[in-house]
């Protein structure tokens, strides 16, 4: 989930009704300094119940600086797409090809209830990923699938609320109130604040906790996954395939503006969408005979002008833009393309009837590509046995 936020505004909603009543009470000195003592107040209240890091905890996951290093650790896209096969033969190939399917699910925030209708379909049909590649909300349905937990308890986390609360734990809109001002004074005084809205540490418990027992690590998963991120101090990609599920799928949806980055050694993670939305090169690189990719902002049409005119709306409809263009790119390694139409949605939507919507979108998208999907597996198959 990738969701752009305008702090100034912010800024001027929560402090230009006191900056009036300061201007109205200049001789008031009483009025003034009783508004002041609440802004600090605020600010400190605030403040140290973020912690004193600028970002999040070191995570429990490995993030190799070597382009060489093989699956199992991570690889950096910008460097293992440098050139020809490069990326294949720095990333382990994958040892069983079942079904000669790998699959990369994109990221974008509600709309993502989509991959579960993907998932019910494919199962349904007997259709098991060999793979699975995911970025941000992709990462999150993604991960959870391939650790063992059932596409009905991960429907049934969606449509229950649970999933909303793991990403907006308190309520948006105050959150942003009680943030985004001490921010500001925080940085007129000189003092570094916390990065984000949230911490992001909700992301992280709400995986850990409905994660089969006995699987807590990226390379212990029946399904062999990655979760795409961007390190901010290199601006490279990052495939995390070891360490921690939970810290993995963290990073990937560290969404810039609603979430602290995680820092990793010396780098510093955030939302996989940014430069890798659709990770089809990840599959790729695990050499899968197939790579079936799910987009999520397929669909753009045009809207009328009042469907984006607030700041929430705004940065939906440009960050949908911005994610379309990086998917476009990413879809040339995808052998098949499942394109729900959940574009109508607004990404930070978690309303029970949209998720439902979304969910029904992915299946009848993932019908449609059924076809095109067993013609790869017979082609698959016809391969293997023809050794």
């Amino acid at each position: 989930m990738l969701t752009f936020i305008v702090q100034p505004c912010f800024f001027e909603t929560l402090f230009c009704p006191i900056a009036s009543l300061l201007e109205l009470n200049k001789r008031n000195t009483r009025v003034k300094k009783y508004l002041a003592h609440v802004v600090v107040i605020l600010s400190a209240t605030v403040l140290s119940a973020q912690g004193s890091p600028s970002f999040a905890a070191d995570a429990k996951l490995t993030v190799p600086t070597s382009p060489s290093v093989p699956f199992g650790g991570a690889v950096k896209q910008s460097e293992a797409s440098s050139g020809g096969n490069q990326a294949s033969e720095q990333v382990q190939p994958l040892k069983e090809k079942h079904s000669g399917i790998a699959l990369t699910l994109a990221g974008g925030g509600a709309r993502g209830a989509a991959h579960i209708g993907v998932l019910k379909v494919l199962e349904a049909e007997g259709i098991r990923p060999d793979f699975i590649a995911g970025s941000s909300i992709g990462a999150m349905i993604g991960g959870l699938y391939a650790a063992g937990v059932p596409v009905k308890e991960i429907e049934r986390l969606a449509l229950s609320g649970e999933l909303k609360k793991a990403y907006f734990p308190n309520n948006r809109k105050l959150q942003t109130a009680l943030y985004f001002g001490p921010y500001f004074l925080a940085r007129g005084l000189l003092i570094h604040p916390q990065i984000g809205l949230y911490s992001g540490e909700s992301i992280a418990k709400f995986v850990a906790k409905h994660l089969p027992q006995g699987v807590t690590k990226l390379e212990d998963m029946p399904i062999p996954f990655a979760a795409a991120a961007v390190d901010l101090t290199t601006t490279k990609s990052v495939w995390l395939s070891k360490g921690s599920i939970a810290d993995a799928i963290r990073a990937s949806n560290s969404a810039p503006g609603f979430y602290r980055p995680v820092k990793v050694g010396e780098q510093v993670l955030v939302d996989g969408g940014v430069r890798t939305n659709l990770p089809t090169e990840i599959a790729e690189a695990q050499g899968a005979p197939a790579v079936v990719a799910v987009r999520l902002q397929a669909y753009l049409e045009k809207v009328d002008q009042k469907q984006y005119d607030t700041i929430m709306d705004y940065g939906d409809r440009v960050s949908s833009i911005f994610l379309s263009e990086i998917e476009n790119k990413a879809s040339d390694k995808a052998n098949v393309l499942i394109e729900p139409k959940v574009a109508w949605m607004h990404m930070s939507s978690f309303d029970r009837e949209k998720l439902k919507g979304a969910i029904e979108a992915g299946e009848i998208a993932a019908r449609k590509a059924l076809p095109k999907i067993r013609a790869l597996q017979s082609e698959h198959v016809a391969a293997t046995t023809a050794f």
